[in-house]
């Protein structure tokens, strides 16, 4: 027990190391990495997609692509899963009108872990944006923008359509 609450109380604490070295590298190199999570083109959006490493980079191209054909994208690339920036992902999502997440893992049973932690964060706030979450890319399979900007696509469809909430499977084999 003890040994457990030790682990629990550094993992706690090395959010504030975190954000230090960002600001520090930040100083010293001229570029922020963006602490504990990143944003680009939200200032407008009418959809929020998240995700994190190189699904978080390719939803970039993918929100430039949406744009492109007149849908507002950006993007909440999150740099730090644990400890989980619980209130920097509520102050991105702040405004979002809808949540697509994107995500390399499945908590079998259930949902991607991101999107599952998205939520419990958002929980109690008042943000109610509908959440739709696309699991992608597990076992390495090559996930691209164009297929990225398509399920956005199809999620907005849905939500106009009254769908809050949907987990999906992305570039992969169903029966």
């Amino acid at each position: 027990m003890d040994m457990r609450w030790k682990l629990q109380h550094a993992l706690e604490e090395s959010r504030a190391v975190i954000v230090r070295t960002s600001r520090d590298f930040a100083e010293h190199f001229g570029r922020d990495p963006g602490g504990m999570l990143w944003s680009y083109r939200t200032d407008d959006a009418e959809v929020f997609i998240a995700g994190m490493g190189s699904l978080a980079t390719e939803a970039t191209m993918a929100a430039d692509l949406l744009r492109e054909q007149g849908i507002r994208a950006g993007v909440i690339g999150l740099r730090v899963y644990r400890p989980f920036p619980r209130a920097e992902v509520r102050a991105a999502f702040r405004q979002a009108p809808a949540i697509v997440v994107f995500e390399k893992d499945i908590s079998y049973g259930y949902e991607g872990a991101l999107s599952a932690d998205i939520k419990a964060a958002l929980y109690g706030t008042g943000i109610a944006a509908p959440v739709h979450n696309f699991i992608a890319g597990l076992g390495g399979r090559d996930v691209k923008a164009g297929e990225l900007a398509d399920a956005v696509r199809a999620s907005l469809a849905a939500i106009t359509a009254g769908e809050r909430e949907r987990q999906t499977w992305l570039n992969c084999v169903t029966e």
